[in-house]
């Protein structure tokens, strides 16, 4: 349409949204190469915070699907990114904030702005930065931000979903009571299913009953299907149960389903955005070891002030030296990493690698929506 898109950029630039956006009174940006993606133009650095930031201009002619696989494919590689309509498309900018509502992706930082030839900016939308600071438990101790994970498979997330259902009726702390007893003795029986379908295999020992019982009940509790207190379970849980008996605990859209509300309700997709900012900042001091790695990279958070408080036992013993160890594991299993080798998903001086397509065809999928489910 002939308008100059620097000149647009600039624009926004100034405005005080954008500010506000980056928590600052003046900002301060300056810009920077986009060798590795051709597809942008303009992207720019704040120079106080470091975080990036990167302008798309939607092929008008494009779906609106195409148009929000842009803006995640560009955050694959900044902070953050805005999309810029043509006053005369407002109906497409509106359209386009619709599809991320849609999709569940409100929370993702993409802000949408609609400019005239004048120079004028409607901010429509602006994103909101993510909070990825740890955050306060009780006097003296703090969580990390993202949903904590061990081992439970999909397969065990489903059967802990069936159980609180089972005892719902029950005006009690069913986990307890209820719903981790039998669970326990579904798995030292054999009745319970690994990440490969295969039977957990697990030996009853006192020791075992009790760390088993934080290993399951936390991340059901952090990633909102069950109430904290008592195991109950929530709208959404039953939301996703659902989905588990309309397609099967072992189908594709229920892992999709569970991969998506780990990536954004479960705020994984922003661990993995630190753990990427991390070794891309320091690429030269990348170990052979992984070990050795996530130790750097447990630095690197608590630097950052993202990384929760360890027991003072699990620091003593130092049996597991790195606070982030499981999570990766478990992008492993979700397909969120390309492997280095059979079984393996660590690059020797190079670190993790993400599988950044994958990782945007869970997020923009809508087959797995709650409006879909119902």
């Amino acid at each position: 349409m002939g308008f100059d898109q620097k000149a647009i950029v600039e624009s926004i630039l100034k405005t005080e949204e954008l500010a506000q956006a980056e928590k600052t009174a003046e900002l301060r940006l300056r810009r920077i190469a986009t060798w590795d993606t051709p597809t942008i133009e303009y992207a720019y650095q704040n120079t106080e915070s470091m975080n990036t930031i990167a302008f798309i201009f939607p092929d008008l002619a494009e779906d609106v699907n195409e148009w929000v696989k842009w803006g995640l494919d560009m955050l694959s590689h900044y902070d953050s990114c805005i999309a810029c309509f043509p006053a005369e498309a407002l109906s497409d900018a509106n359209l386009y904030c619709d599809c991320l509502s849609e999709k569940g992706l409100e929370s993702l930082q993409i802000g949408v702005v609609a400019y005239d030839k004048n120079g004028n900016i409607m901010v429509i939308r602006m994103y909101v930065l993510a909070d990825t600071s740890s955050k306060k438990r009780s006097k003296g101790e703090r969580k990390s931000y993202w949903c904590w994970w061990r081992d439970a498979s999909h397969y065990e997330v489903a059967t802990l979903l069936e159980l609180s259902e089972k005892y719902d009726d029950l005006d009690e702390d069913i986990y307890t009571k209820k719903v981790y007893p039998e669970f326990y003795d579904m798995m030292i029986n054999q009745q319970t299913k690994q990440w490969d379908g295969t039977p957990r295999n697990k030996n009853y020992s006192v020791a075992s009953f009790k760390a088993e019982k934080q290993n399951y009940k936390i991340p059901m509790c952090q990633l909102g299907l069950w109430e904290a207190s008592t195991g109950h379970i929530t709208p959404k849980g039953r939301i996703l149960l659902e989905v588990v008996r309309k397609n099967g605990d072992s189908s594709r859209r229920y892992l999709a389903y569970l991969s998506k509300l780990l990536l954004l309700d479960g705020k994984h997709l922003d661990l993995i955005k630190d753990l990427d900012d991390f070794q891309k900042s320091c690429p030269e001091v990348i170990p052979e070891s992984s070990a050795e790695y996530f130790i750097l990279f447990d630095n690197y958070m608590e630097t950052k002030g993202s990384i929760g408080t360890r027991k003072p036992s699990a620091v003593k013993t130092g049996a597991k030296k790195a606070y982030v160890r499981d999570e990766p594991k478990l992008w492993n299993k979700l397909g969120f990493i390309i492997p280095s080798g059979k079984g393996r998903y660590y690059w020797p001086f190079k670190g993790i690698k993400f599988n950044w397509p994958k990782i945007n065809e869970i997020l923009i999928s809508t087959e797995d929506s709650q409006e879909d489910v119902l």
